[in-house]
């Protein structure tokens, strides 16, 4: 066992927020994460597909050193597609922390939901959806309108 192991909160966070965007990006002069198109539906022409996603995180109440992990997983089957992880060390338990992952195009094998799970030091804190659909059909007539 490391050292960083042994040294792990076990103070358990608090997930506040959880949103998939396109873009999360700081703000150099400020520190403020700026959020470009959240969304919760994927609509395709075919699957697969594969799209570009941020996902911003907000935590609170959190205190020490934490392992963080996020799971992107397809729920028909409990398949895991993709893992980010990453280190928080949190000094003021009375302050929030907010974070943002970017992921390469993640891929959407077909329509379903879909879903980002977050863990701090293994324990499970909550989760963001995201549903994929087809893309809906327009009859004529509404094209001409």
């Amino acid at each position: 066992m490391n050292q960083r192991q042994e040294s792990r909160s076990a103070v358990v966070p608090v997930l506040v927020a959880a949103l998939v965007c396109d873009v999360a990006v700081a703000d150099p002069s400020t520190g403020k994460k700026n959020l470009i198109g959240i969304f919760d539906v994927v609509h395709a022409d075919r699957f697969p597909t594969y799209r570009p996603m941020s996902v911003y995180l907000k935590l609170a109440d959190a205190l020490g050193y934490y392992q963080l992990s996020l799971q992107y997983v397809k729920l028909a089957g409990d398949e895991k597609l993709a893992e980010a992880t990453g280190e928080l060390q949190a000094t003021d338990r009375l302050a929030s922390v907010d974070l943002f992952i970017q992921f390469p195009p993640l891929q959407i094998s077909s329509a379903g939901r879909y879903e980002f799970r977050i863990f701090a030091n293994d324990v499970f804190l909550g989760s963001a959806f995201l549903d994929a659909r087809h893309r809906p059909v327009q009859k004529e007539n509404e094209e001409q309108q």
